[in-house]
């Protein structure tokens, strides 16, 4: 496989049409909830308002018991494989992180965040490398933004997530309940990002 098998794109219209298939197809880029129906409907009224709040700060998110919060700084990419003729959409990958008083990045998260990263492949790309080289290429941007560490949640039933976190330097820190989230066993992860 090649060193680069994925393009991360900030959302736009030139990737919204495979991303509305996806979402058609049953797909959803949140993993505690099924946003895919509204997702649609905020397209088909207004496909540049969409994109724009996906691509905007401030505003208000829905949580997945119905609750409104204040949406974080984040950074959200759709994942488009390269390795592929026809470059498929494949996946998304967000980065969300709190901000100080000055604007500078922290790296606490409020109760209702499990992490600092969250990704979500197709079904039928999965298993290829594309979370693990999206993740790689988020790392960078924490980097940048000046994030010193990262937290990345997953499942205790999810391998694949595992190894994905912990190819890309994920340390195991502890297995943890979020009880906002209900009482399944998390395993938290960190990756360092200063050299």
């Amino acid at each position: 496989m090649s060193d680069r098998i994925v393009s991360l794109h900030a959302p736009g219209r030139d990737v919204l049409p495979a991303y509305v298939r996806a979402l058609e197809a049953g797909w959803s880029p949140n993993t505690m909830r099924n946003v895919a129906p509204e997702q649609l409907a905020a397209i088909a009224a207004d496909p540049e308002a969409f994109v724009a709040g996906l691509n905007g700060r401030g505003g208000k998110i829905r949580l997945h018991d119905g609750s409104e919060v204040a949406r974080l700084p984040d950074m959200i990419r759709w994942i488009v494989a390269v390795d592929q003729p026809e470059r498929p959409f494949v996946g998304s990958i967000n980065l969300r992180w709190q901000e100080d008083e000055a604007g500078r990045p922290v790296t606490d998260l409020p109760p209702h965040v499990l992490g600092h990263v969250g990704y979500t492949i197709l079904p039928d790309h999965a298993g290829r490398g594309y979370a693990s080289a999206a993740l790689a290429s988020v790392l960078a941007e924490a980097r940048a933004i000046g994030l010193p560490f990262l937290k990345i949640t997953c499942d205790t039933r999810n391998a694949a997530s595992r190894r994905i976190i912990e190819k890309n330097g994920g340390r195991f820190v502890e297995s943890f309940v979020a009880p906002f989230y209900g009482p399944e066993e998390r395993l938290m992860y960190r990756v360092d990002l200063q050299s």
